[in-house]
């Protein structure tokens, strides 16, 4: 039997400080307010994914959203176990929120489908054999409503670009006048990996005064990279760059570094992904020479999407599947600001509902980009 999962319940207030109506509920559940569950495919001290439900907590306050968080600890059985249970409840949930890690999407949609639950994916979701047999939402399955996804391609390809133009205005190059470059990568089969890996690979193998020296997956942990990090530097010693998919791997790819006796940001450049405050730290003093983030937005946004679909605004003239400009290059400048005013993980000073096109009839679409959420 599986133990009780780690999860995070908050139960959002039912009252909108606002001026719209509250407009038509196609499923009158407008007296009981939304709940939703979304299963969370991390650890609950994980940085990205305890920023992506701390992200999501005011959001679903402000909302009126009931919003149950289960952790699946980086099992993708377990977060199978987990839609399992959750289809199994007297008393189920009005949606859920689903990623699509290791590819364990497919199983999770066929359970709520049995259950009578509507789905939404956010951060992942169907790609290649997984879409011809699933197909497009609301056609085989009615009750998966879509998808926001960030443009995983877009940040591997915008890291990879400046950190090898930083390298170049550097001179961190190898004796042959080259920046020599290995890629530290996620796992093989999670949509979000293998696209910010596909994303940096256009750049790294293509680029003329660039080396590229070879792919290690590190599924997403620290220490693996650390190992990995340390094996590369023996078997190529004019490595000048490590292109990384998340902040964990560069950390522990920079413990590699020094431990070998060289400094990170000075004789080996470091890109990364994410927004946690170390990560974002070492933007600014220069540990990582490259970043970008701002996609642990989407479970946000896409309570934000929810919100608007039980309300009668359907997201579905805007698109079914969003593939949302989620990701921006972080500076050192913006790096300090976001610091600043969400040091602490706390985003309540964000008005979701200005977001909302329930709420906001004149927006014409959504904008759910980093730079908006900091206005």
């Amino acid at each position: 039997m599986m133990t009780e999962p780690r999860r995070t319940f908050l139960r959002g207030s039912l009252a909108l400080s606002c001026g719209a109506g509250l407009g038509m509920l196609p499923f009158g559940a407008q007296a009981a307010g939304i709940s939703v569950v979304f299963i969370n495919p991390g650890r609950a001290e994980e940085p990205y994914w305890r920023s992506a439900t701390r992200f999501m907590q005011p959001a679903a306050k402000q909302l009126g959203i009931t919003l149950e968080v289960l952790y699946a600890e980086r099992d993708h059985l377990k977060m199978i176990a987990l839609m399992q249970q959750v289809a199994q409840r007297q008393s189920r949930p009005d949606y859920v929120i689903l990623v699509n890690e290791k590819l364990a999407g497919g199983e999770m949609l066929k359970l709520a489908g049995q259950a009578g639950i509507r789905v939404l994916f956010a951060y992942s979701t169907f790609e290649g054999d997984q879409l011809l047999e699933f197909g497009n939402p609301r056609v085989r399955h009615p009750h998966w409503l879509g998808s926001i996804t960030p443009n995983s391609i877009e940040a591997g390809r915008l890291t990879a670009e400046e950190l090898v133009a930083l390298a170049l205005r550097r001179k961190a190059l190898a004796d042959d006048g080259k920046v020599h470059v290995a890629a530290i990568a996620g796992d093989r089969v999670t949509p979000t990996g293998t696209q910010r890996l596909e994303g940096a690979l256009r750049v790294l193998e293509r680029h003329s005064s660039v080396v590229f020296t070879q792919t290690v997956h590190a599924n997403w942990e620290r220490t693996r990279a650390k190992e990995q990090a340390a094996g590369l530097l023996l078997r190529y010693p004019k490595l000048t760059a490590f292109w990384t998919a998340s902040d964990l791997m560069a950390f522990g790819a920079m413990e590699a570094v020094e431990a070998a006796g060289r400094v990170p940001g000075r004789d080996i450049l470091f890109s990364a992904i994410n927004n946690s405050p170390d990560v974002l730290q070492a933007r600014i003093s220069g540990r990582v020479s490259s970043l970008a983030g701002g996609h642990f937005t989407a479970g946000a946004w896409a309570l934000v999407m929810l919100y608007d679909y039980h309300h009668g605004k359907d997201f579905k003239p805007l698109g079914v599947d969003q593939r949302a400009p989620l990701f921006s290059l972080i500076d050192e400048d913006l790096a300090g600001r976001f610091l600043a005013r969400f040091g602490d993980e706390d985003f309540s000073s964000i008005d979701f509902r200005r977001f909302s096109r329930h709420l906001n009839p004149a927006l014409a679409r959504y904008d759910f980009s980093l730079p908006a959420a900091m206005r």
